[in-house]
């Protein structure tokens, strides 16, 4: 399916390298076992994105509450900041239940994120709105004409697009800013579903903050969305969105390892391999750094814990998940 006009952008050196650098980061994540990260890194990494995305909208609460509302949701006092912060905890939760090719699922994670926040929330505009970047002025009045059918168009691109997902993903963000399909919320939805898409290619995209990441340079931000909506060419906000991307890739794997227990590697690796039979030698290639020794052994108290189940011996053995 062809580009949408607004979307149309170039592929200077500088996007290239981007996309070759972040692409070499996410190899490495797979390699390490990162796309699915221990649980106080990701409640951390949940609080810094919630936090940064409603920073760009304006809401003030500090890290430590959106912390407490995360954690603690159904405490929370009625007002907007608090219910924006557990709207948008929620509708996370939801995203891997959702297409990201499909309208019908968008405007679900749209009334998630806005209810209580909006009258028409989960429902496209059927208005004419300005068209604003951090400007009092409007750049733009956006018309409703037509808007289903350009959002469907745009979701089916993303969705068939045959060009880098990281690119593709990047397209979808400022298409949907572009098109405004919603009275409000149209800026935490663009970041949303840009999220969405890439969690299909990368699992690591699932809790990666990147939203945290563009917060630190909102002012570029607003900058580069206005100059490609302004221009026709938003190949400065994709050049820019990749930055984002490989700054949070880049802290994510500046952390030392975890160490991991032998109950815990083999948690991590029946999470991520196949539901079929597999042998030692299966195991050892997802952990390249163990021994076979200590292989052996995490295989065998998986077995006496009642987690799997050996057939045969030695290296003529397999494994089945109980």
């Amino acid at each position: 399916m062809p580009l949408p006009a607004y979307a149309s952008h170039t592929h200077p050196p500088r996007l290239l390298n981007l996309l070759a650098t972040a692409h070499h980061r996410l190899g490495e994540v797979k390699a390490r076992h990162l796309q699915r990260p221990e649980q106080d890194l990701e409640r951390a990494y949940r609080v810094s994105a919630v936090h940064g995305t409603l920073a760009m909208e304006g809401n003030v609460l500090d890290p430590l509450p959106v912390a407490e509302l995360v954690d603690h949701p159904r405490a929370a006092e009625s007002g907007p900041e608090e219910l924006e912060v557990i709207n948008t905890h929620r509708v996370y939760d939801l995203l891997p239940g959702l297409d990201p090719a499909s309208p019908p699922d968008l405007r679900r994670a749209h009334g998630v994120l806005m209810h209580g926040l909006s009258l028409y929330a989960g429902s496209y505009r059927d208005g004419p709105i300005d068209v604003l970047y951090g400007d009092p002025r409007p750049l733009r009045t956006a018309p409703a004409d037509n808007l289903p059918a350009q959002v469907e168009e745009l979701l089916h691109h993303a969705a068939t697009d045959e060009g880098p997902p990281l690119l593709t993903s990047c397209v979808l963000h400022f298409g949907l800013v572009y098109l405004r399909p919603f009275t409000a919320g149209n800026g935490r939805m663009a970041r949303l579903w840009q999220r969405r898409l890439l969690m299909d290619h990368w699992p690591v995209f699932g809790f990666l903050p990147v939203e945290a990441f563009v917060h630190r340079t909102e002012p570029a931000y607003h900058a580069a969305l206005e100059y490609a909506d302004r221009t026709g060419d938003c190949t400065g906000f994709l050049t820019y969105m990749l930055e984002r991307i490989d700054e949070a890739l880049a802290e994510l794997l500046a952390m030392p390892d975890p160490v991991l227990s032998s109950a815990e590697r083999v948690e991590r690796f029946l999470r991520q391999a196949p539901s079929r039979a597999f042998r030692r030698k299966d195991y050892l290639t997802f952990f390249p750094g163990l021994s076979t020794a200590t292989a052996t052994r995490d295989l065998a108290q998986a077995v006496q814990a009642g987690l799997l189940e050996r057939r045969g011996e030695k290296r003529r053995a397999s494994y089945h998940r109980n």
